[in-house]
C-alpha cells in the first residue's frame, strides 16, 4: 500500500473557489495563505460565509487565486478574483464594486478581523445537534432556519478559517461515498480540502469506513521532513449540498454522510463528517505527488481539541 499527495488547493478567499496548485507550504498556522482573505458586510461588521448559502452562497461561483505564490512571514499576494461572467480583477475597489454588486449590498475585502469578529451561519436538523451553537444564537432567522455568529479561527487563532488549521481528505473517502450515493456528484470542491491524498493497493473498506479514520491520532509524514498531525473528522455544514461553480445543489449528499459518516467530535457531539482536522508538527513545503508515511504520534496537546473543549463549555 501507497500513499501520496494527490492534489493541494489554495483557497485564497473563504467561501470563494479555489484553485489546485503543484506546492503549498505548511507553517504552524497550517496552509500559508489559505483564507488569506475574506469579505466583510459593512453594515454588520460580520465575516460573509456560504456556511449561510442564501445570502452568501453566490461567492461559491467566483474565482480567487494568487498572483505569486504565498510565503511565510510576507506580505499576502494580489489576489487573481473572477467573477461568475468570467472577468478577472486584480484591484480591491474592483473586486468589491463587483461583489457588491453580486451579492446587493456592500462589502469589504480584508485579511483580519477584530478580536470579536464573527460570521454568520445556519444549522439544520441534517447537521447534527446544534447545542453548541446555543451561545452563539441570533435573534433573527432565514425562512425559518435558527441564525449563529460564530468566531472564526477557533482552532486556528487569529486566521479567517473556521475551526482547524488544516483540512485534509482521502480520494478514496469520496470514492466510497460515490459508490453509496451514485447518482451524486462527490467532486472535492465541495468540501474544500488543502490536501488530498490519493491511496494505491488499499483493499476495500467496508461501507462507511475511510481512509481518515484509520488515521485519526497519528502523523503523517510527507515527503522528507513535514509532520501533520491527524486531530478529528471533520464536521460537514451545509456547503457541500450547495450549488456551486457547476455543481448542482443536492441535499442528499449531507443526507449521505448522516446515513454512513456519523462520526464523534467530542466533546460537542455526533455529526455527520467526512475527511479529517490536521495540524502542522514539522512545517515545510508539501508537493504532489510526495510520498505519506502514517506513523507514530509526536504531537503533543492539541488547539483544537482545546478549542472544542472551549465550545462546548460556552
Amino acid at each position: 500500500m501507497t500513499i501520496t499527495v494527490g492534489r493541494l488547493w489554495h483557497h485564497p478567499v473563504k467561501s470563494v473557489q479555489g484553485e489546485p496548485v503543484d506546492e503549498v507550504v505548511l507553517g504552524p498556522g497550517g496552509l500559508v495563505g489559505d483564507r488569506a482573505y475574506g469579505f466583510v458586510d459593512v453594515a454588520s461588521g460580520r465575516l460573509l460565509s456560504a456556511k449561510r448559502p442564501k445570502r452568501y452562497g453566490a461567492l461559491l461561483n467566483c474565482h480567487a487565486g494568487f498572483a505569486a505564490p504565498p510565503r511565510p512571514g510576507e506580505p499576502v499576494p494580489t489576489l487573481r478574483f473572477t467573477t461568475p461572467d468570467g472577468a478577472t480583477l486584480t484591484e480591491q475597489s474592483e473586486i468589491e464594486k463587483a461583489v457588491r454588486e453580486l451579492l446587493g449590498f456592500e462589502v469589504a475585502l480584508v485579511t483580519s478581523l477584530p478580536a470579536d469578529g464573527t460570521y454568520e451561519l445556519t444549522w439544520g436538523e441534517d447537521n447534527g445537534d446544534s447545542g453548541f451553537l446555543a451561545p452563539a444564537r441570533l435573534p433573527e432567522t432565514e425562512d425559518g432556519e435558527p441564525l449563529y455568529a460564530f468566531p472564526p479561527g477557533v482552532g486556528a487563532p487569529q486566521t479567517l478559517l473556521d475551526l482547524a488549521a488544516l483540512h485534509v481528505l482521502a480520494s478514496s473517502t469520496c470514492e466510497s461515498l460515490a459508490r453509496e450515493y451514485p447518482d451524486g456528484d462527490w467532486d472535492e470542491r465541495r468540501f474544500r480540502p488543502n490536501i488530498v491524498f490519493a491511496e494505491d493497493g488499499v483493499p476495500a473498506r467496508p461501507s462507511g469506513r475511510f481512509a481518515e479514520d484509520e488515521w485519526m491520532g497519528a502523523d503523517l509524514r510527507i515527503g522528507d521532513s513535514v509532520r501533520i498531525h491527524i486531530v478529528a473528522p471533520t464536521l460537514r455544514c451545509p456547503m457541500p449540498s450547495v450549488a456551486q461553480d457547476g455543481l448542482p445543489r443536492d441535499a442528499e449528499i449531507l443526507r449521505t454522510l448522516n446515513r454512513v459518516a456519523r462520526r464523534a467530535l467530542p466533546p460537542l457531539g455526533t455529526f455527520p463528517c467526512l475527511g479529517a482536522y490536521a495540524e502542522v508538527v514539522v512545517p515545510g513545503v508539501v508537493r504532489v505527488g510526495d510520498p505519506v508515511e502514517v506513523t507514530e504520534t509526536a504531537a503533543e496537546g492539541s488547539a483544537l481539541a482545546g478549542a472544542l473543549k472551549a465550545i462546548a463549555g460556552g
